[in-house]
């Protein structure tokens, strides 16, 4: 697509004409399983996931959401993501499959260490990385679950603690998995877990055109400065560039985040050729710049783990998921990938029954941690500086296809990706296997 205003399908996914479809279709509730019901605030990855789970497994669900589908859709960017094979598979499943253009379907990267030389590798994945505007994707989601019965309540405003209480007077359990107001008061941070205390890069993501690679990834690092990335990403005019600019906070790289949106364009094109010489080099001048004042989103994210359960007034709990649990910086573009991994977790230990007690809080807490903590480490690793063994690792993918195939699948697989880049040894025995 070239960029012009695009009529998109909203789905690609299944249709289900009965208001309990799970049932008419034979997938029946879990035995025992009688509940008045769980709410989940918050509609981003992770709460949808959990809510369409739960309603695929036959759980009672009711959504608090601060926008409707149609709200979501106008707003401003709220990310750029790329979602990984296994998060696509969860998705897979429950026939909520959206937006499957070739165009953005990642089958490979190109990273680039600035450098004289540089070091430069092209990686490739069997299950490509796909990338779709969330203000496209989560309001299909959304319409998936309200279509097939499930119950939505609109907010206007992001709730408190004493609306997360109240709400959980008629339900047996609480998730939450966003809210600004309600995560900072039930959810405290858990400092052993929790290694900054301020953000490690100032971002700034925008959509763009003028800036035509393809279905590649580009990774590009400015050792000192920060990185610059680039996917193709489905959007509301067709296919177009996502770059996202992490810049280390008082580099050069950090005012972007500044600049106001008509002059964005104009200051990224500069950065571009002095660290990210390889994108510059596909930039047509001419022709590059943000699609519109509302598709860019410029800020910091502090990293944290939060204590994942809160113990309500009302005698129930809320039990934290998602961002609203473990916030990591983008760098490795794993947010929204461990928030539906956690959110799967957590629908299968809700839907073996309750009682929805601090008990089975923890419980449940733990088992996700045993996902995210290896997500966490590895993407805190990211923002220091690499160590010899990292950067022998990526020596090597220069020059053997193999391992440059093996980097780009840790993204897809963090856990192994931190066993990787915690261990010298295990990086000598990819280097020194010649098979």
């Amino acid at each position: 697509m070239d960029g012009t205003s695009t009529s998109l399908p909203a789905s690609q996914g299944c249709s289900y004409p009965s208001a309990n479809p799970w049932v008419s279709n034979g997938i029946l509730p879990a035995k025992g399983i009688l509940m008045s019901g769980i709410g989940i605030v918050g509609a981003g990855i992770s709460g949808l996931t959990l809510a369409l789970r739960l309603q695929q497994l036959g759980v009672d669900v009711t959504l608090y959401s601060e926008k409707d589908a149609g709200s979501m859709r106008s707003g401003r960017l709220p990310n750029t993501v790329a979602r990984m094979g296994h998060t696509q598979a969860r998705e897979r499943e429950l026939g909520s499959v959206h937006y499957r253009d070739p165009g953005c379907l990642m089958a490979a990267a190109k990273l680039s260490i600035k450098g004289d030389p540089p070091l430069e590798f092209t990686g490739r994945v069997t299950e490509p990385f796909h990338a779709v505007d969330f203000r496209l994707l989560l309001p299909a989601y959304l319409d998936d679950f309200a279509g097939r019965g499930g119950k939505v309540v609109v907010g206007a405003e992001s709730p408190d603690a004493a609306q997360v209480d109240r709400w959980s007077r008629g339900h047996e359990l609480m998730v939450v998995a966003a809210g600004r107001r309600s995560v900072a008061e039930l959810f405290p941070r858990d400092a052993a877990r929790s290694p900054y205390d301020r953000p490690q890069r100032v971002l700034t993501a925008g959509l763009y055109h003028g800036l035509e690679m393809g279905p590649l990834f580009s990774y590009n690092i400015s050792p000192g400065c920060g990185e610059i990335f680039r996917m193709p990403m489905m959007s509301r005019h067709g296919v177009v560039s996502s770059v996202l600019v992490e810049a280390i906070p008082g580099g050069p790289l950090e005012p972007i985040s500044r600049a106001p949106a008509a002059e964005v364009g104009d200051v990224l094109a500069g950065l571009l050729a002095e660290h990210a010489p390889r994108l510059a080099e596909r930039m047509d001048a001419a022709e590059f710049g943000l699609l519109g004042p509302e598709d860019l989103l410029q800020g910091a994210v502090t990293p944290v783990v939060r204590e994942p359960v809160a113990e309500l007034p009302s005698g129930r709990i809320a039990l934290a998921v998602g961002d609203a649990w473990v916030t990591n910086d983008p760098l490795t573009g794993q947010g929204a990938n461990l928030g539906s991994a956690c959110a799967w977790i957590a629908a299968d230990a809700i839907a073996a029954g309750g009682p929805y007690d601090a008990a089975f809080g923890r419980a449940a807490a733990a088992r996700m941690w045993e996902a995210a903590a290896p997500v966490t480490d590895w993407t805190n690793a990211f923002l220091r500086p690499p160590a010899e063994h990292v950067m022998t690792l990526l020596g090597v993918a220069a020059g053997r296809q193999d391992v440059a195939d093996l980097v780009l699948s840790l993204f897809s697989d963090p856990a192994y990706g931190w066993a990787v880049v915690s261990s010298p040894d295990e990086v000598a025995r990819i280097v020194d296997d010649k098979g």
